[in-house]
């Protein structure tokens, strides 16, 4: 062992390497500071550890990752616009991010809000949470689904109108090629991973129509062409075909929802190696019944519309091979973040257990590796147990490969969470 390194074994385990469809049994996992060292065939000398970690016959397993959430957006966004300060948000979404990491998640991207304080103070130890992958403020055209001011409110180009939402750092207008450069500049200057955009309309904001086309092809491809230049990528909020088309034609990387898309479309997402990131659990009727993120009528119209949409999303998605992430989009309560694991529960319509498990581990890992210069943990893999990658491991009581339902009851079946080589919870 290294003079100067902190070496744990963890024996006793089944391993899932985030990877294979079958649990590795017979070895055992060697850490050094934060990171896996090796794997050892089980039985050998336990006395070179500093730590050792007997797993119980547990499975071991990459932490888990959801790549599309909005840590800041802790309340439903006509409370944010009107109820509460900065100190406040920033205070619930601090706890918010600890709890999301004792539900498993040892990173998350956050698509649209100001998480990159929140993101420096984990990094820093002087909070508690997973690691950010975070974009930001989003860009949104003006009338798009960023556009959440009070309908009543006048345009800050002629009366100096201020938007709540914009003041807090959630979403920034910019219309017009120049406008969207400087707003993925600006983005890129304050350290977000990748650029969020907006190329379509959404079922929370009230004034867009779902199937409006938002931001013009030379709009898009003025935020792919920045952020690019900058060895990153950019993600684009849409849930219909039209939009969805304008995003992959002009070089986004990743579709956030999608659940409206054709057949064809999809033909043309893994014809362009790009990613959708659909949603199962936030569109059903369990998580909206008396939700009141989307208790408005017309919020309610839409989140039909998405829901109809989202069966053939799925299925034409794995018919094709697409590059499917797994991401929740779960968001405005604190009973809709604890909700966050139910998508193991509705996504198992169209997925097998282990190809879920994949997805919310080592296909995770490589959507977030997209970032490339702008990725905040460098030198190592996320989502992948094997030697080199980071020791984000969670030990599972069961084989989630068996049952995907061990999976939502994480207070009781998730034994051992463990961050960057730190065990924030071990009950073994």
């Amino acid at each position: 062992m290294g003079a100067n390194e902190t070496t744990t074994l963890i024996k006793n385990v089944n391993i899932f390497n985030g990877t294979s469809d079958q649990l590795i049994a017979g070895q055992d996992v060697v850490l050094a500071d934060n990171k896996i060292k090796e794997l050892v065939a089980s039985g050998g000398n336990e006395a070179p550890y500093d730590t050792v970690i007997d797993g119980s016959g547990g499975t071991l397993m990459p932490g888990l990752s959801d790549v599309h959430t909005h840590l800041a957006l802790c309340k439903p966004p006509p409370q944010l616009l009107n109820i509460y300060s900065w100190d406040y948000i920033g205070a619930v979404m601090t706890n918010e991010a600890e709890r999301y990491l004792m539900r498993g998640f040892t990173a998350v991207r956050d698509v649209g809000g100001p998480t990159l304080g929140l993101k420096k103070a984990i990094d820093e130890g002087l909070a508690t949470g997973p690691r950010i992958f975070s974009s930001g403020m989003g860009l949104a055209q003006t009338a798009g689904h960023g556009d959440m001011r009070n309908p009543n409110a006048y345009s800050k180009y002629f009366v100096g109108e201020h938007f709540r939402l914009t003041d807090l750092g959630y979403f920034v207008l910019a219309d017009g090629v120049d406008e969207v450069r400087k707003a993925c500049r600006e983005a890129l200057a304050s350290q977000v991973s990748q650029i969020k955009i907006c190329t379509g309309g959404g079922v929370t904001s009230l004034t867009d129509p779902l199937y409006s086309v938002q931001y013009t092809p030379e709009e898009v491809a003025a935020a792919v062409d920045e952020a690019t230049r900058y060895g990153t990528y950019v993600a684009a909020h849409v849930h219909t075909d039209e939009g969805i088309n304008v995003a992959l034609d002009n070089g986004v990387k990743t579709i956030e929802h999608g659940l409206l898309t054709k057949e064809d479309t999809i033909k043309k997402l893994v014809d362009k190696n790009a990613w959708i990131v659909p949603q199962s659990y936030i569109v059903s009727h369990e998580a909206n019944d008396g939700n009141p993120t989307f208790a408005d009528p017309i919020q309610k119209a839409k989140m039909d519309q998405a829901r109809n949409g989202s069966a053939n999303c799925f299925r034409w998605a794995k018919h094709y091979g697409a590059k499917v992430a797994w991401g929740t989009d779960m968001f405005g309560t604190r009973a809709a973040y604890d909700n966050t694991n139910l998508e193991f529960k509705t996504r198992a319509e169209y997925y097998s257990n282990v190809e879920q498990l994949k997805q919310v581990t080592s296909a995770n890992g490589e959507l977030l590796a997209l970032s490339n210069l702008k990725h905040p943990y460098p030198g190592a893999k996320l989502g992948v147990v094997e030697a080199g990658a980071y020791a984000d491991l969670l030990i599972v009581d069961g084989n989630p490969i068996e049952d995907i339902l061990l999976m939502l009851d994480y207070e009781n079946n998730f034994k051992l969470i463990m961050k960057d080589g730190v065990a924030y919870k071990n009950t073994l």
